[in-house]
């Protein structure tokens, strides 16, 4: 759909209270996007009460525990391959930390 030689020929006006404009606003700067695309991408991609409502600073934080996790097994893969095994009690911290990451995101999805 996203083709550069297609130019889009409808046009949509829509009107709303103020209060529903500062929503579209702040949820379209929550998606890092521009009103017209975020309505867009509702349209094409599912229904509003289907998106999710993660934050930027959600969504930041979550990456980066993502990403210490992932560094942390990946210097557990390198110790493997280097030492032949993985030290027990760092295995354990990695899989507790994992298994939190995964419960605060579970209650977050959930709220």
């Amino acid at each position: 759909m996203a083709e550069k030689h297609r130019k889009r020929t409808r046009k949509l006006s829509l009107t709303l209270y103020d209060q529903e404009f500062d929503i579209l606003e702040q949820k379209a700067f929550d998606a890092n996007t521009n009103k017209t695309d975020f309505i867009r991408k509702i349209l094409l991609y599912g229904s509003a009460s289907e998106r999710s409502n993660f934050s930027k600073e959600d969504t930041k934080q979550i990456c980066y525990e993502l990403n210490r996790i992932g560094n942390n097994i990946n210097q557990l893969a390198y110790q493997a391959n280097v030492r032949g095994n993985v030290n027990k009690n760092d295995f354990e911290v990695l899989r507790n930390e994992f298994q939190n990451l995964l419960a605060a995101f579970d209650d977050f999805v959930r709220e």
